[in-house]
């Protein structure tokens, strides 16, 4: 069996619906298969501030803020955010 390595990075859509442009931010995952090169989508960060967007997509380019060991839990509401990308980072890495 081959190893798949996936790469994972923050894509920008623009749609035009008469005179509005709107913007959409799609964390997606790339990888190959036996017919060939395929992406799918991870996650819509679209409501996201875009500091956090930014953030993410930084992130995700290899850049490192903070060691995942000096995280907190501070509000049990975000602990299913930060489970998934503790998740995704152990996955993909």
């Amino acid at each position: 069996m081959r190893h798949c390595v996936a790469r994972m990075f923050v894509q920008t859509t623009k749609c035009t619906h008469g005179q509005s442009t709107y913007l959409t931010y799609l964390v997606r995952e790339s990888f190959r298969t036996p017919k060939g090169p395929r992406s799918r989508t991870v996650c819509n960060i679209t409501a996201l501030p875009s500091p956090t967007r930014e953030l993410i997509a930084r992130s995700l380019r290899g850049q490192s803020f903070v060691a995942s060991e000096a995280l907190q839990l501070a509000q049990a509401c975000s602990f299913g955010g930060i489970a998934v990308l503790d998740q995704l980072r152990y996955r993909f890495i």
